[in-house]
């Protein structure tokens, strides 16, 4: 294992338990989690087939999420195989304007029952 994939493991765990300390103390779920993610990648940085794996499983994730930006619009993915370019920037248009909207971000509620454990 490289020594500097050792240093970072240890920084992200050391900064994943200050979050995760954080997050308790101010009763903070989202903090509490990005600990726990930190934590996680920690861990994965000692393995380099754990850390691909990941990297498939968050780009999976960022797929969906931008599938789910469209709003079913058919129309943009057609342009994508007439247009390219314009596509391309459209979809990025919607992932940007995702963070600028919290509504689409924080309007599912399929993780209401993990915080509430938390607590």
């Amino acid at each position: 294992m490289k020594e500097r994939h050792l240093e970072l493991s240890v920084k992200f765990v050391e900064m994943g338990q200050s979050l995760v300390s954080e997050g308790r103390l101010n009763n903070d779920y989202m903090i509490t989690q990005a600990g726990t993610f930190f934590t996680l990648i920690g861990g994965l940085m000692l393995d380099e087939k754990d850390v691909s794996l990941f990297a498939e499983l968050c780009s999976m994730f960022s797929a969906k999420k931008v599938l789910e930006s469209m709003d079913n619009d058919i129309d943009l993915v057609k342009n994508l195989s007439n247009q390219p370019k314009a596509g391309y920037d459209e979809i990025i248009k919607r992932i940007i304007g995702l963070g600028e909207n919290s509504e689409d971000i924080n309007d599912d509620d399929e993780f209401d029952e993990d915080e509430e454990d938390f607590k």
